[in-house]
């Protein structure tokens, strides 16, 4: 268990940012789970999650694009600092930082750079917590 430094947060964003696409599914889907890396992401078909890790998969729209990347950041720096165990019941649980909001609800509806910087904000919160 790892706290979140600065510079790692400025390596998440980056790799966040500059990965394939493909590449930030499998991960998602390797961490999460298809069927809750779909929900994330807003998706209706699960197996969509499975043709995006395809380096040849199609491209998805922007707006799901983004809540990948974004929910590819938080369950890192959760994952990082504790275990994928902790960022899927973060995801889930209410959060008081969100107006008890799940994160994944907040993720999977999100459009403007402000809903998604609050949850990564959220997220960035826990991780740099000490015990």
């Amino acid at each position: 268990m790892s706290i979140l430094t600065v510079p790692e947060a400025e390596r998440l964003d980056h790799d966040a940012a500059t990965l394939p696409v493909a590449e930030i599914a499998v991960y998602l889907q390797e961490s999460l789970g298809q069927r809750m890396a779909a929900f994330l992401a807003g998706l209706s078909d699960a197996k969509q999650i499975g043709r995006y890790a395809h380096e040849d998969g199609p491209e998805p729209r922007a707006a799901v694009a983004r809540r990948l990347r974004h929910g590819y950041k938080i369950v890192r720096m959760i994952s990082d600092a504790y275990d994928a165990e902790t960022a899927k019941a973060w995801l889930f649980g209410t959060n008081t930082r969100l107006n008890d909001q799940a994160p994944i609800e907040m993720l999977r509806a999100a459009e403007s750079p402000e809903q998604f910087t609050a949850v990564v904000r959220a997220a960035r919160q826990l991780a740099s917590f000490q015990t």
